[in-house]
C-alpha cells in the first residue's frame, strides 16, 4: 500500500511540476535578472500573453515558448535552474550581455534545444559533457567567457546532430577529448584562445564534415596529425594566431595580452598542402620547420597561406603558382633562399609578405600587368570587412582586414624588404580588376634593406592615381642615378617615401610640391645635392623630413615654417649656409629639429623657446654666434658644441626673448690685450679651420648612423639621461677599469658607472671579435631597445664604434641570482621569495617567447645572467645577444650561446635550437634554487664526470628520496606540498624529450595554480 501511495505521489508532483505555465518560467528568469538597462523586461507582466514579451517567440496556435532571444541588451544576472522548463524550447540566445554563474545543469535536460548561444558574457565554472552530449543540440556557442576545467564530451553520445561548436576565449585546460571525433556532422570546431595543451587528437579526421577548425592560441605540442586532411570539406584551418584582440578583464594574460603558444613539432603535413577544399591555412610563428612542397597540385584551393615567423628552408617552389586563388600570402622570417617563382600573380594579392628570408635574384619577371579570376578579386575585396564571406556561411576571420593591421579601412601590401634582390626595381603593377573596383584601397610597397641597384624606372608604381594612397620603403639598397621625376614624383597619392642610405644624386626636382598628400620623407645618406626647393612647404600633410647625409646647400627654405603638422626636420650632415629661418617657429608642433654639422650662421632664433613640443634641438658644428634660447624642454649641451662663437650654454636665467648675457670679455682698460689676444688666435683658428674644410671638402666621408662618427655618439632610447653620452661613460667606468667591473661573461665584460651623483648603469663592453657586421648589428640592437617588460633589464643605449661596442643597462643594486642562491642570509632558503623569483624568470621567458616579433630565445639561461634588484624582483639580462651573433655571422658555439649545465641536450648534440632549450635551462635554475647547490655542484663528483644536478634529482626521485633535492633549512620551513608542486614541475622541464617538456606558458599557469 506504502508503494501505491509513493507511486501517487510521484505522478502527482510530476504531474503538477511539468503544468507549470511557461510565463511563470519567464517571470522567473526576469527575478534572476537585477540589471536591465534599457528596461526591456518592463513588458514582460501579466497584462499581455508572454507570447508577445520581449524576445520571447512561441509556437504557432500555442503558447508554449520555443525561443528566448535577448542578445547585446546588457542584462546582468544569472540564468535560474528552472529554465528547464520550457519543454519545447528550441533556442537559447543571450550573447553579449553581463550573465554570469554557471550554467544549470536543467538546460541539458531540454531535448528539444537546437541553439545555445551564451557568448560574450561572464559565466564560469564547467562544461558539463552532457550539454555537448545532447543528442538534438545543433549549435553551441560558449565563447567568450570565463569557463574552466577541462572539455569533456560524454563518449556514450554521438552528438549527432551538433554542426557549430565554439568554446574560444575561456580558460580550459587539459588536452582536446579524442571523442569530439564522436561530432561527426560538425562544421565548425573553434577551441582558440585557451589553455589547452598535448596534441591535437587524429580523431578529429573522423568529423567528414568539418569545415572550419581555429585550435590557435593554446598550449599544443606534438605534430600536426595528417589525419585532419581527412577531413574532404575543410576550408580553414587555423593553428597558430598573433592577432591581438586587446586587453580587458576577460582577455588579460601576463601583462593584459594572452600571447599565441603553439608550438608544434616538424612542419605541416602534406597532405594538407594537397588538401582540394582548403581555402585557409594560418599558422604564423608555429615552430614549424622542414621544406615547402616540392610539386603543389592543381587542385589546390588556398586564398589564404600564413607560415611566417617559422623554419622552413630551401626555395619556393615553382609549382605553387598552382594556388590560383592565393590571395594572401606570408612566408616571412624563414630561412628560405634561391629564386622567387616568376609566375606567381603578386598584382591580383592582397597581402605578399616574405621579407625576412635570404632569397635573390631580380623581381622584374613576376611584376608583369595580368588578369586575375573573377572570385579571386572578390575575395580580396571581402576582407574589407572583419568577417569574411565564405561558401560556408559567415566565417570569423581571427582579427579584422585579414591581418594586414593596416590603420587603412583596406590595405594592398607587397613586401619583399630585408632579403638581397638585386638588379633595377621594376614598375609595380596592381591588377586591373582591383583597379576597376568601387572601393579603392592603400598600397604599401617594401623593397627595403635588399641590393637593388641601377636606376629605377620614371613610374615606380602603375595607375597610382587609381589608389587612395601609397607608402613606398627603398632604404639601405644600392639606387644609383639622379633624382629628376625618378621612383616618386609623378604619384600624387604618395604619402610615404623613404630611400634613405642609397647613392640617389640630382637635386630635389621642384615638383615635389605636387605630392600634397605626402606625409613622410626620408632620403637620408644619399648623395643629393643642390638648394632645397621652397615649394617644400606646399606640402602640408608632412609630419617628417629627413635629408641628413647627403651634400645639399643653399639656405633653409622659410616656407618650412608653414608646415603645421611637421614634427621632425633632419636636416643634419649637409652644406647648408645662411641663417636659421625664425619662421621655423611657426610649424608648432615640431619636436626633434637636427641642423648640425652644416655651415649656418647667425643668431639661434629666440622664438625657439616657444616650441612647447620641441624635446631634440641639435645645432652643433656650424657658425652660430649669440645667445642659447631657453628652451621649454631643456637639451644637451654637446648639442650646441662645435660653434665657438656661441656663448655659454647654462640653459639658465635668459628669458625668451630677453636681453643677451655680457660677453666673456669685459668692454674696459684693462681689458684691451686681452681682446687683441682673442682676435690674434680666432683668426689663427679661422685659418685652420678653412684649411680643414677644404681638405675634408675632396675628402668627405659618408656619415652613417652606426656610432662610427667622429664625436663617438651614444644611441640612446626613451628616458636616457642627458649625461649619457660616450665621454661620460668611459669617465664613469674609469675607462673601463677592473675596479669598477662587476661580471663577466661569453658576451663581454660588466661594469658598474655612476654618470651623476645617484644615477647608476650597468655597461657591458662587448668582446668586439664575437660581433662582426656594424651596419646589421646596429639594426638588431635598435629592435633590442624598443623590447620593455618589468622582468626584462632595461637597455638604455649603446656605442657602435669601428674598434669598441658596449651596451647600457640599469643598474640593479641586489647582484645576480647565482650570488643570491649561496647567500647564508636565509631569504634563499624561504619558499615564498624563491617561487616569486621564479615566476619573474619565467614572465620575462614567456615574454621573449611568444610576445616578440620575432620571438626571442635566450639561449643562455643560467644564475648570472638574472639579476635582482633590492626588493628581490628578478630581471632576464643578455637576452637577444645569441641572435647578434647569428646576424653577425659568428659561429655560435654552445660555450657562446650556451653555458655547460645549462643547454638542453638536443640543442648540445645538434645545435638546433628552439624555446624548449630555454625552458630547460630554467628548470636548472629551478633546481639550483630549490637545492641550493650548483649546476656542476664539487659534490656530484663522486657520482663521475659530467655528472650534473638533473641527473642528481633524477636519482633521488628515483630511490623515492626527492626530499634529498631540498636545502635542509627549506624543507623544514616548507610548505612541503608547494616544494613538491616546484620540484615536479622543475623535473618536466628538463625532460630530456622535447614533446615531454612544457611551453614557458603552461609553466606560468602550472605556478599560477601552484601558489593557489
Amino acid at each position: 500500500m506504502a508503494f501505491l501511495w509513493f507511486l501517487l505521489f510521484s505522478f502527482s508532483f510530476t504531474l503538477s511540476k511539468s503544468s507549470t505555465p511557461d510565463s511563470a518560467i519567464l517571470v522567473s528568469f526576469k527575478d534572476s535578472i537585477f540589471y536591465d538597462p534599457s528596461n526591456l523586461l518592463s513588458t514582460w507582466n501579466s497584462s499581455s500573453s508572454h507570447c508577445s514579451w520581449y524576445g520571447v517567440k512561441c509556437a504557432n496556435s500555442s503558447d508554449k515558448v520555443i525561443a528566448l532571444s535577448l542578445p547585446h541588451n546588457g542584462l546582468s544576472g544569472e540564468i535560474p535552474g528552472v529554465i528547464g522548463d520550457l519543454k519545447f524550447l528550441q533556442v537559447l540566445q543571450v550573447q553579449g550581455n553581463n550573465f554570469s554563474g554557471q550554467i544549470p545543469v536543467q538546460i541539458s535536460s531540454i531535448s528539444s534545444l537546437n541553439v545555445l548561444n551564451l557568448s560574450f558574457n561572464s559565466f564560469s565554472g564547467h562544461i558539463s559533457d552532457k550539454l555537448i552530449g545532447n543528442s538534438n543540440l545543433k549549435v553551441i556557442d560558449l565563447s567568450n567567457n570565463l569557463f574552466s576545467g577541462r572539455i569533456s564530451v560524454d563518449n556514450s553520445s554521438r552528438c549527432e546532430f551538433l554542426t557549430h561548436l565554439s568554446l574560444s576565449n575561456n580558460y580550459l585546460v587539459g588536452n582536446i577529448p579524442p571523442e569530439i571525433g564522436n561530432c561527426k556532422n560538425l562544421r565548425t570546431l573553434l577551441l582558440d584562445y585557451n589553455l589547452l595543451e598535448g596534441k591535437i587528437p587524429a580523431e578529429i579526421g573522423q568529423i567528414t564534415d568539418l569545415r572550419v577548425l581555429d585550435v590557435s592560441r593554446n598550449s599544443l605540442t606534438d605534430e600536426i596529425p595528417k589525419e585532419i586532411a581527412d577531413c574532404k570539406k575543410l576550408s580553414a584551418l587555423v593553428l597558430t594566431n598573433l592577432i591581438d584582440f586587446g586587453s580587458d578583464a576577460k582577455t588579460s594574460y601576463m601583462d593584459g595580452f594572452r600571447g599565441e603558444f603553439n608550438a608544434f613539432d616538424l612542419g605541416v603535413p602534406f597532405e594538407l598542402f594537397s588538401h582540394s577544399s582548403l581555402e585557409v591555412l594560418w599558422a604564423p610563428r608555429a615552430n614549424l620547420r622542414g621544406r615547402l612542397p616540392a610539386k603543389w597540385s592543381e587542385f589546390c584551393s588556398l586564398k589564404v597561406l600564413n607560415l611566417g615567423q617559422n623554419y622552413f628552408d630551401g626555395m619556393i617552389p615553382e609549382s605553387i603558382v598552382m594556388c590560383k586563388s592565393l590571395t594572401f600570402l606570408d612566408l616571412s622570417s624563414n630561412n628560405l633562399f634561391g629564386y622567387l617563382p616568376w609566375k606567381l600573380n603578386v598584382p591580383c594579392m592582397a597581402y605578399f609578405n616574405i621579407s625576412r628570408n635570404n632569397i635573390s635574384g631580380n623581381i622584374h619577371g613576376y611584376n608583369r600587368k595580368g588578369s586575375c579570376d573573377g572570385s579571386m578579386v572578390s575575395h580580396v575585396l571581402a576582407s574589407s570587412s572583419t568577417w569574411v564571406e565564405f561558401k560556408y556561411g559567415n566565417l570569423p576571420f581571427w582579427g579584422s582586414k585579414m591581418g594586414l593591421m593596416m590603420d587603412e579601412s583596406f590595405a594592398v601590401v607587397h613586401d619583399l624588404s630585408w632579403n638581397s634582390f638585386t638588379g633595377s626595381i621594376p614598375v609595380f603593377f596592381i591588377a586591373d580588376q582591383l583597379l576597376a573596383s568601387d572601393s579603392k584601397f592603400s598600397y604599401r610597397l617594401l623593397l627595403n634593406n635588399n641590393m637593388f641597384n641601377g636606376s629605377s624606372h620614371k613610374e615606380l608604381i602603375s595607375d597610382c592615381d587609381k589608389l587612395q594612397s601609397v607608402s613606398v620603403n627603398l632604404n639601405e639598397n644600392k639606387i644609383v642615378g639622379g633624382m629628376g621625376k625618378t621612383f616618386f614624383l609623378d604619384c600624387v597619392r604618395l604619402i610615404e617615401f623613404e630611400a634613405a642610405y642609397n647613392q640617389i644624386e640630382g637635386s630635389i626636382d621642384p615638383c615635389i610640391g605636387n605630392l600634397t598628400m605626402l606625409e613622410w620623407l626620408d632620403l637620408r645618406g644619399n648623395r643629393l645635392s643642390g638648394s632645397l626647393p621652397n615649394q617644400l612647404g606646399k606640402l602640408k600633410n608632412l609630419t617628417w623630413i629627413s635629408l641628413g647625409e647627403n651634400n645639399l646647400s643653399g639656405e633653409i627654405p622659410p616656407e618650412l615654417g608653414q608646415l603645421a603638422l611637421l614634427k621632425v626636420l633632419d636636416l643634419s650632415h649637409n652644406f647648408l649656409t645662411g641663417s636659421i629661418p625664425a619662421s621655423l617657429t611657426n610649424a608648432g608642433n615640431l619636436e626633434t629639429i637636427l641642423l648640425d654639422h652644416n655651415r649656418l650662421y647667425g643668431e639661434i632664433p629666440p622664438s625657439f623657446s616657444l616650441l612647447s613640443h620641441l624635446t631634440v634641438l641639435d645645432l652643433s658644428f656650424n657658425d652660430l654666434f649669440g645667445s642659447i634660447p631657453r628652451l621649454q624642454h631643456q637639451t644637451n649641451c654637446s648639442s650646441f658644441r662645435g660653434n665657438r662663437l656661441l656663448q655659454e650654454c647654462l640653459f639658465s636665467a635668459v628669458p625668451p626673448g630677453g636681453p643677451r648675457g655680457p660677453s666673456k670679455f669685459q668692454k674696459g682698460r684693462n681689458s684691451e690685450p686681452l681682446i687683441i689676444a682673442a682676435i690674434t688666435s680666432a683668426f689663427v683658428l679661422l685659418c685652420m679651420v678653412a684649411v680643414v674644410v677644404i681638405i675634408c671638402r675632396f675628402r668627405r666621408k659618408k656619415v652613417r648612423r652606426l656610432g662610427a662618427l667622429e664625436e663617438k655618439v651614444v644611441v640612446t632610447f626613451a628616458d636616457a639621461p642627458n649625461e649619457l653620452n660616450y665621454d661620460n661613460v668611459v669617465s664613469a667606468t674609469g675607462n673601463f677599469s677592473t675596479r669598477n667591473l662587476i661580471g663577466m661573461g661569453g658576451f663581454g665584460s660588466t661594469y658598474k658607472a655612476e654618470l651623476v651623483p645617484g644615477y647608476h648603469v650597468a655597461v657591458k663592453k662587448l668582446y668586439i671579435g664575437r660581433f662582426q657586421g656594424v651596419q646589421q648589428f646596429d639594426a638588431e640592437i635598435r629592435t633590442l631597445g624598443r623590447i620593455r617588460h618589468k622582468n626584462l633589464v632595461t637597455l638604455i643605449g649603446y656605442y657602435v664604434g669601428e674598434n669598441e661596442m658596449f651596451l647600457i643597462y640599469n643598474y640593479l643594486s641586489g647582484g645576480n641570482l647565482e650570488t643570491f642562491i649561496h647567500d647564508k642570509s636565509g631569504k634563499n632558503e624561504q619558499w615564498l621569495v624563491i617561487y616569486n623569483i621564479t615566476v619573474d624568470i619565467a614572465q620575462a621567458l614567456a615574454y621573449l617567447h611568444y610576445s616578440c616579433v620575432p620571438r626571442i630565445v635566450h639561449r643562455d639561461i643560467k644564475p648570472s645572467n638574472i639579476l635582482l634588484d633590492e626588493n628581490l624582483n628578478a630581471f632576464l639580462s643578455d637576452f637577444g645577444l645569441a641572435r647578434l651573433l647569428e646576424v653577425s655571422e659568428t659561429h655560435a658555439t654552445t660555450d657562446v650561446a650556451g653555458t655547460f649545465g645549462y643547454v638542453a641536450p638536443e640543442y648540445a648534440t645538434t645545435c638546433r635550437v628552439s624555446d624548449k632549450a630555454d625552458v630547460y635551462s630554467f628548470g636548472v635554475v629551478m633546481l639550483e634554487l630549490l637545492s641550493g647547490k650548483k649546476s656542476l655542484d664539487p659534490s656530484f663528483s663522486k657520482y663521475g664526470n659530467g655528472f650534473n644536478i638533473v641527473e642528481w634529482t633524477k636519482l633521488l626521485v628515483k630511490e623515492g628520496r626527492p626530499s634529498a633535492v631540498f636545502s635542509a633549512q627549506l624543507w623544514e620551513t616548507g610548505p612541503r606540498e608547494n616544494l613538491l608542486g616546484m620540484l615536479r614541475l622543475a623535473y618536466a622541464c628538463t625532460a630530456e624529450t622535447l614533446s615531454v617538456r612544457p611551453s614557458m606558458k603552461q609553466v606560468l599557469e602550472k605556478l599560477k595554480h601552484l601558489k593557489n
